[in-house]
């Protein structure tokens, strides 16, 4: 890959209306916090299947540059993520010893157990949005018992993160934001722009979902991320 010689490291590779807006809510945190210098390629979302191959072989964005040699590409947003971690977060978004567990486990229920509900629904219900009319609603007609049972899954895993949440422990990762709220966020983002997700039926939830978007890092990232649509794309 080829990069320009005044590129700074780390590179981000941006698509738009994507998981990777939680990367780059990560970097802008650390900008603030610890200075880090980044750059970002933003990409716009297209329907091509791999905008980004030429930085990393999967072509799936987020892709985190770190140097400029091809095996220096990081791929994955939860691994991009914890690179960041481990590296420039300097314990910043370390639980406390009694919340590791409970961090550990909301990091992979995000982006398992909710995201793969939510990748679901998306699955069945965006050809409805971009193939010809008749054709998109048969279909979405055709999947609609299946579309019903994703979205009653989906409120059981709502109620099961809005009583994980308290005064106490206001963040996913406990006391304080970490991994785990990182992550979260993507599948969240979806379900509320799309209407899976009923703010009024999970307060807590909604409460922790206007922190996030009220975060100063958040929205900058926002800002620098273009467009950040994912209810029409």
């Amino acid at each position: 890959m080829a990069f320009d010689k005044d590129t700074v490291f780390p590179r981000l590779y941006h698509l738009e209306s994507s998981s990777s807006l939680r990367v780059l809510w990560a970097l802008e945190e650390l900008n603030e916090t610890k200075g880090l210098e980044y750059s970002i390629k933003k990409i716009p979302r297209s329907m091509n299947a791999y905008p980004t191959k030429e930085a990393h072989p999967t072509g799936k964005a987020p892709i985190l540059c770190i140097g400029p040699k091809p095996e220096e590409a990081l791929a994955e947003a939860g691994h991009i993520l914890a690179y960041l971690a481990n590296t420039y977060a300097e314990g910043m978004w370390a639980p406390d010893k009694e919340d590791q567990d409970r961090d550990a486990f909301f990091e992979r229920f995000a982006n398992a157990s909710v995201l793969h509900k939510t990748d679901a629904l998306l699955i069945l219900e965006v050809p409805a949005q971009v193939y010809p009319l008749f054709l998109g609603y048969l279909g979405y007609f055709w999947y609609l018992p299946m579309i019903r049972r994703f979205k009653s899954d989906l409120k059981t895993l709502y109620q099961f993160m809005e009583d994980s949440l308290s005064d106490e422990k206001p963040w996913f990762a406990g006391k304080r934001r970490g991994l785990a709220d990182f992550n979260a966020i993507w599948a969240m983002d979806i379900g509320s722009q799309r209407g899976y997700f009923d703010g009024k039926a999970f307060p807590k939830l909604q409460n922790w979902l206007d922190r996030v978007h009220a975060l100063p890092a958040y929205q900058r990232a926002l800002e620098k991320g273009g467009k950040f649509n994912v209810k029409s794309f």
